[in-house]
Order: C-alpha cells, then structure tokens, then sequence
C-alpha cells in the first residue's frame, strides 16, 4: 500500500492540524517518482529499524543521523560530518518523519540537492538554498515492509520530482543512491548474528 499525497494526508488525520498543514504544505505527486523493492532476510521490524531509528540508518547509509521517534520530529542525515556536521550543505537538516506505523510503514522528507558543488558525483546535483530548501519540502520518501518467507520485502517510493532538466538529474542520481542503500541494507541483514 502507498499513501501518495492524497493517502499521507488521510493518514496524518490524528495528528494536530498544524502539523498535518506543515506535513502536507508543498507535496504533490508529480508522476516523478522514484520506485524500488528489495528482499531482505531481516524482519520487518529490523527492516522499519534500519530506516527509522538513528543508530539503523548509520548502520546502513548515513555516518550521522538524528530520527525523530514521532511524526513531526527531525528526520536528519548527515553524509560528509567532518565538513557539514549539521547536514547543512550535504545532508536533509530541515526534513521530518511524516509517517510512523512500525512495521509496517515509514515516510520521511527528504532534500534532493546539494548545497554546494564540492563533492563531485559523491553528491546529488547542486542547487541553490532557494531550491534547496524551500519553506515546505517537495519530496518525501515512503517505505512499506511486508513479511515474506525469507524475512521482508521493502518497497520503497521517493515522490515529487519535478521535471526540469536539474530534478531529473537529481532523480537519476537518487535513483542509483537509494538502490545502492537498498543493497547495503540487504547486506546488513545478511551478516550472521
């Protein structure tokens, strides 16, 4: 099951509405989404971990990282701490959890360019902070782990892209990014005990 933006919404209804009006301010499904799945022989709770906590995602793909344990809270990630240790420049500082219903369910803001253009193809396209970072995030990523007889199946969707020559270079970019943190999260699960 996917939620879409119309679905994130509806899901969100418990919530305050401020916080429902800030989770759904600027999103919209563009028809620029970006689909995978993987197998994994983790469960689905290890699986929802991965993506969910701080300590899963550095496990998995970030080198620093601050979840927040409830929707609304920071859902930060910090790729390059040694030169940007807030996730300023090369990291999602400003994106939140949008969505919590472990195991099953996770979704999360994302920032799909790079503040500068020092890291070369280690990073996603530079755009200006304009872009970058505009009051309410564009794109949001949203994760579904469902028991298989292996351990879980992951489909993962990165939606709204837009559809100028600069987003369809940052999707391509993420495109190969997230199925390589679907590999290593496979890897992950793979490690014996």
């Amino acid at each position: 099951m996917f939620l879409g933006i119309l679905g994130l919404s509806a899901a969100l209804v418990a919530l305050p509405h401020s916080v429902l009006m800030d989770a759904a301010a600027g999103k919209r499904d563009t028809g620029n989404a970006i689909l995978l799945a993987a197998e994994t022989k983790c469960s689905p709770q290890q699986a929802f971990d991965l993506w969910a906590t701080s300590d899963g995602a550095m496990k998995v793909f970030a080198p620093k990282a601050e979840i927040g344990e409830r929707v609304g809270g920071p859902y930060t990630i910090v790729f390059f701490p040694d030169d940007d240790p807030g996730g300023v420049r090369h990291g999602t500082l400003g994106a939140h959890v949008l969505m919590r219903d472990p195991p099953r369910l996770f979704a999360f803001e994302w920032i799909v360019f790079a503040g500068d253009d020092t890291k070369g193809d280690k990073a996603p396209p530079y755009a200006n902070e304009k872009l970058r970072r505009p009051a309410h995030l564009p794109t949001w990523v949203e994760i579904n782990f469902k028991p298989n007889g292996i351990g879980t199946h992951v489909d993962f969707r990165h939606y709204g892209f837009g559809s100028t020559p600069l987003w369809k270079t940052s999707q391509a970019w993420f495109t190969r990014a997230w199925g390589g943190v679907l590999a290593g999260m496979k890897d992950y699960c793979e490690k014996p005990v």
